[in-house]
């Protein structure tokens, strides 16, 4: 690693390194060079001092500024043509909470930033200008463990957290490159018709229909006694809706186990008129689900990107919901552990039942992922939510790529595996900045 300080006796384009640091990326007294800190580019002179310790690079006050580079930060050092590139230099864009950035949620990002060194810079979409390609974010401090407002330059990957649309991932993806991962956003529709296109996949998804007039609904009640109704854009298991036949009404179970009864479709439809939920919604089969107790369960299988840009399981999660409520999820009164054991203790499958089991979900995940990807999108970072039947079949539920939750990790008491997910999402990112184990990148100088 080096250790770049600033010096304001040093004229402008003028940069001081021990002389091994020379040799060591075969380079030249007085050579001049470009500088480089994220995307933004400085011309400098390398010059040479015995007294300069190794290890560090003493860089003018004026190129400091330029690039805003963080003085107390430790880099590694990259060199591509006639630049030099420090970093990796790496953002995180989230959405404000309360008029503010979520800062206890960025801790775990903080405490991994050990394992990648270089610059981490947590912003939000309205702090972003894009006409001079600056940011007004927080710089982590790894010295007073702190994080640091400021003007800064643009970083050279980006972990993306936020809901922000498509025109500020668009300008990104023009300035960076394709260094911003999870830069997409599809509704329930537009994934469920995508992941339609695979049969493997295909097999695995409940019949679904778009909900666009109350024939709908009585359409997919001639077909199945109970169907769910679910927001496009919906989450958290916010505002679905269980319809069940009932004595040639229809009872629908919302708010986890609230029920209201409708002579007719009109009826029901006026309903959902009321419950201001624009995104329209989704019709979909109800599937006999696997329970215990009268309470659901439902799994998240963790899948992200390493440093090496492969696909990792980071681990299955299970979630049990509340008694006779229609949702599991944790906001909702849900339970969690880990999956395998949950498999054992709580659905009573052996051993050899329950690993097939946690190998099938990986299986349907990683093809999924691969579609993703052969579409044109960026992913890096999903949760998938699975569900077995009475019957034993696997059922896709849902599978979540704007910024999926994985602290339900830490709710089943799995620490180890929630840390080891944001350390593979922080390596992910630092190889896209250019400083993965594949890149000519050099500790020391």
């Amino acid at each position: 690693m080096i250790k770049i300080r600033s010096r304001s006796s040093l004229p402008s384009d003028t940069v001081l390194v021990a002389p091994a640091f020379l040799k060591n990326w075969s380079l030249s007294q007085n050579q001049s060079l470009l500088l480089q800190f994220g995307i933004t580019t400085h011309p400098i002179k390398l010059m040479t001092s015995e007294k300069v310790p190794q290890g560090q690079m003493l860089v003018s006050h004026a190129c400091m500024n330029t690039l805003k580079i963080p003085a107390e930060g430790q880099f590694q050092v990259r060199k591509t043509g006639n630049t030099l590139s420090v970093g990796p230099y790496i953002g995180i864009l989230v959405d404000k909470i309360k008029g503010s950035l979520p800062f206890k949620n960025l801790l775990h990002y903080a405490k991994t930033h050990r394992h990648v060194n270089g610059a981490l810079l947590a912003f939000s979409p309205d702090a972003v200008n894009l006409q001079t390609k600056t940011i007004h974010g927080f710089m982590y401090s790894p010295v007073k463990k702190t994080w640091i407002y400021g003007q800064y330059r643009y970083p050279s990957s980006i972990i993306n957290k936020s809901l922000t649309g498509t025109p500020l991932m668009a300008h990104f993806q023009n300035s960076l490159g394709r260094t911003v991962f999870n830069n997409f956003r599809l509704d329930k529709w537009s994934m469920h018709k995508l992941l339609s296109r695979n049969g493997s996949v295909r097999t695995h998804l409940p019949r679904t229909i778009l909900y666009q007039s109350p024939q709908d609904i009585a359409r997919m009640l001639e077909q199945s006694d109970e169907v769910y109704m679910k927001p496009v854009r919906g989450s958290f298991g916010s505002h679905i809706l269980k319809l069940s036949k009932q004595n040639h009404k229809i009872a629908v179970t919302h708010k986890g186990s609230l029920k209201k009864v409708f002579r007719n479709v009109q009826e029901l439809s006026q309903f959902l008129r009321k419950q201001n939920h624009h995104s329209g919604y989704l019709i979909q089969d109800r599937i006999k689900l696997v329970s215990s107790k009268e309470r659901l369960i439902d799994f998240r299988l963790i899948l992200v990107k390493d440093g090496q840009g492969n696909w990792q399981r980071m681990g299955i999660i299970a979630r049990q919901g509340p008694r006779r409520s229609i949702v599991s999820n944790i906001s909702k009164g849900g339970t969690a552990m880990e999956g395998k054991r949950a498999l054992r203790r709580i659905l009573h499958k052996g051993e050899a039942e329950a690993g097939a089991a946690c190998r099938r979900m990986e299986k349907i995940a990683r093809n999924i992922a691969k579609l993703l990807v052969s579409s044109g999108y960026h992913a890096a970072n999903l949760g998938f939510d699975f569900a077995l039947d009475t019957r034993n079949k696997l059922w896709i539920i849902e599978v979540n790529h704007n910024d999926p939750n994985h602290t339900i990790a830490l709710n089943a008491g799995e620490t180890q595996m929630f840390h080891r997910t944001i350390r593979a999402n922080m390596r992910y990112a630092k190889k896209l900045a250019g400083f993965g184990t594949s890149h000519p990148s050099k500790g020391r100088p």
